[in-house]
């Protein structure tokens, strides 16, 4: 499959860990891609992508970037176009989680905090680093953008509200960037992983529970961010020829339900 990225500049918001990590890497095994990615904390590994990408002969390069703070987006996107010229692929990947204390809270228990730094910070952000790329691919008449959501904004669990309202809100954008920039030739979607073994997931969870939480997905095996990356590689590249607007989810078919109540299950005997 000819993904037509040669010459093509990718940009991936939170490219140093997860998903992120693995979509980059997979656009740095493209041939001619150049691969921007951002970081907020983990520099450190931003900086190891990087070297594993042009250890494969890839071409790749890190920057900081927060998504609570305009002028570091300002920054980051101003820095990716001066190396590479243009941005031709924008992956919205990047989160700012917040207060991790809150996670599994009643609806009414969930401070207002929480919110405003989920849904205020996350999509804010997301919504400007959008603003800032699009200018490069309206030039070009060419672009492809891919937000990255979650299952959990159709089938949400205890906890989660916030999340999920960030998540789904990235229906809301994408839809008006398939309104506003598809005449251009920029295709939008997005991507709804499920619950994906990633770093920290492996880290904070078990072997034990992960092979329980395996049994919610038909296919018996959790998603993996390698799974998500192939999905997003496409619908960023030029095989990508003229599916947009779409929600397209990367889950086995997995019961989000199930995985709630094993989760919740799993989280009382913590208790």
């Amino acid at each position: 499959m000819d993904t037509g990225l040669n010459g093509k500049t990718v940009l991936i918001t939170g490219g140093s860990m997860g998903i992120g990590k693995a979509t980059a890497l997979a656009f740095g095994r493209e041939a001619g891609a150049r691969v921007a990615l951002t970081y907020f904390k983990n520099e450190a590994s931003a900086k190891e992508v990087v070297a594993s990408i042009e250890r494969d002969g890839g071409i790749a390069f890190a920057v900081y970037m927060a998504l609570g703070d305009h002028a570091s987006i300002e920054k980051a996107v101003e820095a990716i176009a001066g190396k590479f010229g243009s941005i031709d692929v924008l992956v919205n990947n990047a989160i700012q989680w917040g207060s991790g204390g809150n996670r599994g809270k009643a609806f009414e228990e969930m401070p207002m905090e929480q919110w405003q730094e989920t849904v205020g910070v996350n999509l804010f952000g997301t919504v400007k680093a959008t603003q800032l790329v699009v200018p490069f691919m309206r030039r070009q008449k060419w672009g492809r953008i891919v937000n990255v959501s979650s299952d959990i904004g159709y089938d949400s669990m205890k906890g989660s509200g916030p999340y999920g309202s960030l998540k789904t809100a990235l229906f809301g954008l994408t839809s008006n960037l398939v309104e506003e920039l598809s005449v251009d030739g920029i295709l939008s979607n997005v991507v709804l992983p499920s619950w994906t073994m990633v770093e920290r997931h492996m880290a904070n969870f078990p072997e034990d529970f992960r092979r329980e939480a395996a049994r919610a997905y038909p296919t018996g095996r959790i998603t993996t961010a390698q799974d998500v990356a192939s999905m997003i590689l496409y619908l960023g590249s030029a095989a990508n020829g003229h599916v947009n607007g779409e929600h397209i989810r990367v889950t086995g078919k997995n019961s989000q339900p199930l995985l709630s109540m094993l989760m919740s299950e799993y989280r009382a005997r913590q208790q």
